[in-house]
């Protein structure tokens, strides 16, 4: 029993080595970056001030973060108490996507110890103003949230009793403050049209933008539970599972409903048909990453499926990444001799981040009450 235990660990062993490896080498750069300047480790350049840290760190990284808010909203604002076993999951991804989210902005900006000045420089009228307070205050929502699990765990009483009165309106405030800057990140874009490649720019973009980054939110909770599951021989619960494939069927369809009617109604449909890079980049988001998981998890046997639940949803949650590089990045219309492509050290720091995200994550699961399945083993009889 000792042997097969140990031999179970090694694999568990090698991928903590790994993560922690791209961690320093993240940190690394991070360093050089605040030694140096942005210069030495990052591509961007006056012609292409946006690039893979907004792209990833910011867009991507802050979609796939409505994890929290979209199980806080089906739970406890919505009532449906089924789905309970998948919230303290999603609070805990949604608050180390929106942490991860905001050190990589950091890194980026430079100086993070003036971030304070946000609560002062008021400017209601501005977009990126309005992402930068809601997004910072969603995330102390997240910490009040997941706090009651920490302090209950842990027999702080007082403080759990405390959290417990402010919960609710709290739940309340984050999943408003989430859907405000989840379009509000649209409509950073909007403001921009001559910039943005009319295949992508929209007056629809916050919508979008939301739509979108509610099954981003459910792909990651979908994939965050049938891995951690498997790593740790619990029995997965598919037939929530199978209820949330049933809901990226409607989030998929207004999806493609509404993009294909923006781009009908605005004239574009010939630039989509081009024989260029962006028209195969557009393609090959639409098609993998929202028509393909739409038929998946139409199908009953995808969603009886954890393996087909996992593929599915790793579509949507690529489908999401590549829709913000593309917004952001890929479709940036910059009329200037200077190019861009994202540098080892701005993918790095980004690695990094989320590295030491999934190590932060691994270590909540083994020591706090993450997951209420049984074993494999008990829940299927073994000995």
């Amino acid at each position: 029993m000792v042997a097969a235990s140990a031999e179970r660990s090694w694999p568990a062993a090698h991928w903590r080595a790994i993560l922690v490896a791209i961690a320093l080498v993240g940190l690394g750069y991070t360093i050089v970056r605040f030694a140096f300047g942005i210069g030495a480790i990052a591509n961007i350049n006056q012609a292409y001030p946006w690039g893979w840290w907004i792209g990833f760190g910011v867009l991507s990284m802050i979609a796939f973060g409505s994890t929290g808010f979209t199980m806080a909203l089906i739970v406890d604002i919505f009532g449906v108490q089924r789905y309970a076993p998948l919230l303290k999951p999603a609070i805990l991804i949604g608050l180390l996507f929106y942490t991860g989210y905001a050190i990589i902005l950091m890194i980026e900006l430079g100086r993070p110890w003036m971030g304070w000045l946000i609560f002062l420089s008021w400017s209601p009228t501005s977009a990126l103003f309005e992402v930068a307070w809601c997004a910072t205050l969603y995330t102390t929502c997240l910490f009040v949230e997941f706090g009651r699990v920490v302090t209950k765990h842990y027999g702080w009483m007082l403080i759990w009793k405390m959290l417990g009165w402010i919960y609710l309106p709290v739940v309340i405030l984050g999943v408003s403050l989430s859907h405000i800057h989840q379009m509000s990140l649209g409509t950073l874009l909007t403001i921009v049209p001559l910039k943005v490649d009319p295949r992508w720019w929209s007056e629809l973009l916050p919508p979008l933008f939301l739509v979108s980054a509610y099954s981003a939110g459910l792909a990651i909770i979908t994939i965050e539970h049938v891995l951690t599951t498997h790593l740790t021989r619990r029995k997965p619960r598919l037939d929530l599972l199978a209820g949330l494939a049933r809901g990226q069927v409607v989030l998929l369809s207004i999806y493609l409903v509404l993009r294909v009617a923006d781009v009908a109604y605005r004239g574009v449909a010939d630039a989509a048909f081009q024989l260029d890079w962006l028209s195969f980049s557009l393609w090959v988001e639409i098609v993998a990453g929202f028509l393909v998981p739409l038929v998946l998890f139409s199908l009953p046997e995808v969603r009886e499926s954890r393996w087909g639940l996992l593929a599915a949803a790793s579509l949507v949650a690529g489908g999401v990444l590549l829709n913000r590089l593309n917004v952001a990045v890929v479709s940036m219309e910059v009329k200037h001799w200077q190019t861009y492509f994202p540098s080892v050290g701005e993918v790095m720091t980004t690695l990094g981040v989320v590295a030491a995200g999934i190590l932060v994550f691994a270590w909540a699961v083994r020591n706090l009450p993450i997951h209420s399945e049984p074993p494999l083993d008990d829940a299927e009889g073994a000995p």
